[in-house]
């Protein structure tokens, strides 16, 4: 029984690494362009500021409160509310 248990913790954590578990440069590239600028390349933006993240953790930081700042907005409160914060965050 314990066996299990701890295969079946292993597996949920292995879908859930797998599955949705996006970073905060991901989130903010998408929502910017989602909401401002449809041409961005978003893999391109969110690995240079994956980069900057790493060398800077003041970025990181910016990175962050960015993404807690837009995930959970519409378009129209981020536009408004988040990305003066987050431009130096993403790289257009």
């Amino acid at each position: 029984m314990k066996n299990r248990i701890v295969t079946l913790v292993a597996a949920l954590g292995l879908v859930m690494t797998l599955s949705g578990c996006k970073s905060d440069c991901r989130v903010s590239c998408e929502r910017y362009q989602e909401c401002v600028s449809d041409g961005l390349n978003v893999d391109r933006c969110t690995d240079q500021c994956s980069t900057k993240s790493e060398d800077d953790q003041s970025f990181a930081t910016r990175a962050e409160d960015c993404a807690k700042c837009v995930e959970d907005k519409t378009c129209s409160q981020a536009n408004s509310r988040c990305w003066d914060e987050c431009l130096p965050v993403i790289d257009d």
